[in-house]
């Protein structure tokens, strides 16, 4: 098959169907004639027929959407039973009506073509939708259910016996073989019905449980026609019920697989699997009590009036029973349900924990990715940096996020599969979460703006401080000054006369009006930033800190607004300083560089941070001033043991 092109494995698989088509319409034909001839004609294989006539069409629908799929093409070799059928109608024929030439191979033929059943029933399940096992570890398990099929079909062409397809059919073989293999078929067949079978169930919903998309309502589907196979096997126990009830519920499988590969989303499937489910297990559980309760007290009571209570007690069993099942299958088998409360619980929680929009807004992201299990979730707006958790694809599923009226940005959601949608349900809990990421993303803006308010003001504040400072300092302390000298010139020339006492009052609330000037000018602004420089300042602020050693590595940091000067020599000199009152350290290290923004570092070798500091009026000041800036600050761990911290201030021009 690798070397087939993909059109050519469509028309082999188109072929396929074709022949059983053929063969179904003639063994049909064939036993109806016979059936005419011979009333002694057994009942015709209505099972074969279901079988080998409508699954082939399936296998069809999954080849021409992937022609490349094992479970598609494990089920266009179901065409097999058609030709089987038809060879075993061949075999009757020759046994009930006439002979006829090459029935010894027809009649081989009907001693294993049944075993196709046992191959083909538990792998399918295991490899639908995309013709691959769940995981490697089912590979022994898919293996065996080959060997044991396999070994059904080579016994039964050996050992001599009736054929399956009618007791009056015989092998023609007759090879001295053990009698031994009789019951390697035997064991082989119930290995593969009695186990193979219902493992693969179980895989299934297990799959259904865990997986999402598109996945998971295929799967839901191909279960929905394993209950309806099952419905009709209850059905088919009770006695005096025609063959073609279990025909009719062979039907369900391939229609499923159709409806799942073409239109998987035809309908809610979610509900009509779990009471489908329910129902098989309701009716289950009935018919084995009735069953029980009928032969242990009495088969005749069925038509008294005791068998009419039984009856009704069991309705009533079942009515209580039902409700009992469907809570228990929708908690096991729909986990998204379940997920998506959690979701909301998770959002939630994000957005009373967190202490800013931004951080809820990238919690939000994240909790949608890891619930839904989705490869990439992300939110973008204007005036908003990206918000991404996972790996972006190429391709992405685009939903608005509209707040008060107004389009904020967009969620992004990364399809698991290429090509692939959505369910509504998933739909309905992703737009919900676009809207909140919305109302994040809006309160995240209100926040910005109020944060580059504030730091606009900050700025302008402390550009007039500096502007107040150095019209202060050069401009009326001077003055001031001046008057000052003159009033003490005056006050010694009149020291003799009777103005004396008032010239020197004059001259010493002079003195105090220059000294008041001083202080508010130096109060206004450090004026170690007007005498020596940020740069000289932060190396003073470490130099002869007697007996620490300290260290400066301060670069070229240039041309800064006023208010980024003050809030980096502010908060370093209070690291500084902490770090020699309180951290029994012997060493400090001042760094400070200018890249993305202003950052300074001032690190210790001290005893480090407590367990559980406490901000102190220190503390609480160092962040509200990096805050009035958009700035970060923070207090780590030094490599070694001490304390690091670290002042991030972004400059205006580099600010979101």
């Amino acid at each position: 098959m690798s070397r087939l092109t993909d059109p050519q494995l469509r028309h082999l698989a188109a072929a396929c169907v074709v022949v059983s088509l053929v063969c179904s319409a003639g063994a049909v034909a064939l036993h109806v004639v016979a059936q005419a001839r011979s009333p002694e004609v057994p009942v015709f294989a209505w099972s074969n027929l279901a079988f080998g006539a409508t699954w082939p069409l399936a296998g069809l629908v999954v080849v021409r959407a992937q022609p490349r799929n094992r479970c598609g093409w494990l089920l266009v070799g179901t065409a097999w039973i058609s030709v089987y059928q038809l060879l075993g109608e061949y075999s009757i024929w020759n046994a009930y009506v006439s002979e006829l030439p090459f029935a010894a191979f027809t009649d081989w033929t009907s001693m294993w073509g049944f075993a196709a059943y046992v191959l083909v029933l538990p792998l399918v399940p295991l490899l639908f939708p995309d013709g691959r096992l769940p995981s490697p570890r089912w590979r022994p398990f898919a293996w065996s259910i080959v060997v044991a099929a396999a070994a059904v079909a080579v016994c039964r062409m050996l050992v001599p016996g009736r054929s399956d397809i009618d007791p009056n059919v015989y092998s023609p073989l007759d090879l001295p073989v053990p009698d031994a293999l009789n019951y390697v078929v035997l064991i082989s067949a119930i290995y593969c019905n009695l186990v193979g079978i219902p493992v693969a169930i179980v895989a299934v919903l297990r799959r259904i449980r865990r997986s999402v998309g598109v996945e998971r309502t295929q799967l839901q589907w191909l279960a929905l026609g394993g209950v309806f196979v099952l419905v009709s096997l209850l059905l088919s126990a009770v006695p005096d019920t025609h063959p073609a009830v279990f025909a009719i519920g062979l039907l369900g499988v391939p229609f499923a697989i159709a409806v799942a590969i073409v239109r998987h989303r035809l309908f809610d499937i979610d509900v009509v699997l779990g009471r489908s489910l329910v129902f098989v297990v309701v009716l289950a559980v009935v018919m084995a009590c009735g069953a029980w309760l009928l032969l242990r007290l009495d088969p005749e009571v069925a038509g008294t009036r005791r068998g009419i209570f039984l009856i009704a007690a069991l309705a009533v069993a079942a009515v209580l029973l039902r409700a009992a099942a469907q809570h228990g299958v929708d908690r096991w088998l729909f986990p998204e349900r379940e997920s998506s409360r959690l979701l909301g619980r998770r959002i939630a929680a994000a957005m009373s924990g967190s202490t800013e929009p931004r951080e809820a807004l990238r919690e939000l992201v994240a909790a949608v990715r890891t619930t839904m299990r989705l490869p990439y979730v992300g939110f973008s707006g204007p005036g908003l940096a990206s918000v991404e958790s996972g790996r972006r694809p190429e391709h992405v599923v685009a939903l608005d996020a509209v707040t008060m009226g107004r389009e904020v940005g967009l969620l992004e959601i990364g399809p698991r599969r290429e090509g692939e949608g959505f369910t509504r349900q998933e739909r309905q809990v992703l737009d919900e979460s676009a809207a909140q990421a919305g109302m994040l993303a809006y309160a995240a803006g209100l926040v910005a703006d109020v944060q580059r308010s504030r730091a606009s003001i900050v700025g302008a504040r402390e550009e007039e401080r500096r502007r107040l400072r150095n019209d202060l300092h050069d401009g009326v302390g001077p003055s001031l000054a001046a008057i000052a000298l003159q009033a003490d010139v005056l006050a010694h020339q009149l020291s003799d006369s009777d103005h004396g006492e008032h010239a020197v009052l004059i001259r010493d609330r002079l003195r105090e009006t220059v000294a008041d000037v001083r202080s508010v000018s130096h109060g206004l602004r450090p004026p170690i930033l007007d005498q020596v420089g940020l740069e000289e300042s932060l190396r003073q602020l470490v130099a002869g800190i007697e007996p620490i050693v300290g260290e400066a590595d301060v670069d070229d940091l240039g041309d800064l607004p006023a208010a980024v000067e003050v809030a980096a020599y502010a908060i370093a000199a209070e690291a500084v300083t902490n770090a020699v009152k309180h951290s029994a350290a012997s060493r400090v290290r001042l760094e400070a560089r200018r890249g993305d923004g202003v950052h300074v570092t001032v690190a210790d070798n001290g005893r480090g941070l407590p367990a559980h500091p406490r901000a102190g009026v220190g503390l609480t000041s160092m962040r509200q001033r990096a805050a009035e800036l958009e700035g970060t600050i923070e207090h780590r761990p030094t490599p070694g043991g001490g304390t690091t911290v670290h002042l991030s201030i972004p400059l205006p021009e580099e600010r979101p």
